[in-house]
């Protein structure tokens, strides 16, 4: 991590410094790449999976980060001085950015079809809700913040999805709190399910490790996307999740809608019209929550549907397509009755956990080196960090 934006005073101590820059803010190029990075579309998963053995996939279009089941759960928020956006692009390019050099023109079209504005206002960090050492930098004028934001409800629904339809073998999932059976006390008295018993707090915690990751990769690739441009970045954590997104009165974050749950706790469920999560309030109910999954994927216009019209890795698509297993009308029944168990008992969906969560957040901004050639030896800056004004502005350095 290189921490010294430009324009930024260090604090009063022994390594005090203050810049005699203005905060300089990534340009529209600098931002697209990051972007990019982090969320792009880079082609078509290869989808070298049986088509007889159940459909895992929620989606065609391959990213720079992976994702489990390919559902692209995670957006990519990002603030600066010109307000708060989302980067998120749905459009598979005819050509992706090949090993040999970066398309610009890709990654340009991509971030002009993938960005939308959110608010006008470069989001508001509460100082209370973060570490007193990390105030004196973080999101600072100049600087871009990027904040992955992940929904913890289509790779749930997804998953079990599988879990249930694969020859009754499904988990055996109770609630370890109340000591029922989740939803599913009828279908395993009767020896429907033969797979292993599961509590929910087990299985919620799996569910939730794995919808993490992508979020933590996308970090780690916007990251080396920013080291290796020559400019600083930084991960940080130190605040509450739910103030970020804005659940509390202490500040209004990203401006997430808050549903309280049957305790009566805050819990952040979309962004209306932007991210929202499969639950109510977006849904009447999760039976419809579940539904509008299995839509996306198995309807007409879905991802294995008839009419689906959009990009896929194979040569013989119409050929593949009808051999592409659905979910049985049973084990979409026995997915509605153990979300529906979970929300009409915690009034949450996960029932351990917020719906929409963010893990941790990168900072990036361009270098105060007068900084750290006071204080460090001339390694602890990179070539592309000192050229980086020459290379991807024409400046001197």
């Amino acid at each position: 991590a290189r921490r010294f934006p430009l324009g930024c005073a260090f604090p009063e101590d022994a390594l005090h410094h203050a810049s005699t820059a203005e905060p300089r803010a990534l340009d529209a190029r600098e931002t697209a790449w990051l972007c990019w990075a982090g969320n792009g579309i880079s082609g078509t998963v290869a989808g070298d999976l049986p088509i007889s053995g159940g459909n895992v996939f929620g989606n065609w279009a391959g990213r720079t980060t992976p994702y489990a089941c390919n559902v692209h759960n995670v957006r990519l928020f990002f603030t600066n001085d010109d307000g708060t956006f989302v980067y998120h692009p749905t459009e598979v390019p005819a050509t992706a950015p090949q090993e040999s050099g970066v398309a610009w023109d890709t990654i340009t079209a991509q971030y002009r079809q993938g960005v939308t504005k959110v608010s006008d206002a470069r989001v508001e960090f509460t100082p209370k809700a973060l570490l007193r050492s990390i105030h004196w930098n973080t999101n600072h004028p100049g600087t871009t913040v990027f904040i992955p934001v992940v929904d913890q409800t289509v790779e749930n629904i997804d998953f079990l999805l599988g879990v249930f339809d694969y020859e009754g073998y499904g988990y055996k999932l109770f609630d370890h709190l109340t000591g029922d059976w989740a939803g599913l006390g009828e279908v395993i008295a009767s020896g429907g399910l033969k797979g292993p018993k599961i509590g929910l707090a087990s299985y919620e915690f799996t569910m939730l490790q794995l919808n993490l990751a992508p979020a933590y990769m996308m970090l780690q690739n916007v990251h080396l996307a920013a080291e290796a441009a020559g400019l600083g970045a930084v991960v940080f954590g130190g605040y509450t999740g739910t103030v970020m997104l804005g659940a509390t009165p202490l500040g209004e974050g990203l401006g997430f809608h808050i549903e309280n749950d049957a305790a009566g706790k805050p819990n952040p469920v979309g962004l209306d019209d932007v991210f929202e999560a499969y639950c109510p309030p977006y849904y009447a109910n999760m039976d419809d929550a579940v539904d509008a999954v299995v839509e996306h994927k198995f309807g007409p216009r879905g991802i294995f549907g008839e009419d689906y019209t959009g990009e896929t890795p194979f040569k013989d698509w119409l050929s593949l397509r009808p051999q592409y297993h659905h979910p049985s009308k049973a084990s979409i029944a026995l997915v509605k009755a153990y979300c529906r168990y979970v929300f009409e008992t915690y009034g949450r969906f996960p029932a351990t956990y917020d719906t929409k969560v963010i893990p941790m957040w990168l900072q990036v901004h361009h270098l105060e080196t007068e900084f750290y050639d006071a204080h460090y030896p001339p390694e602890i800056l990179t070539e592309a960090q000192r050229s980086h004004m020459a290379r991807w502005h024409g400046e001197s350095s």
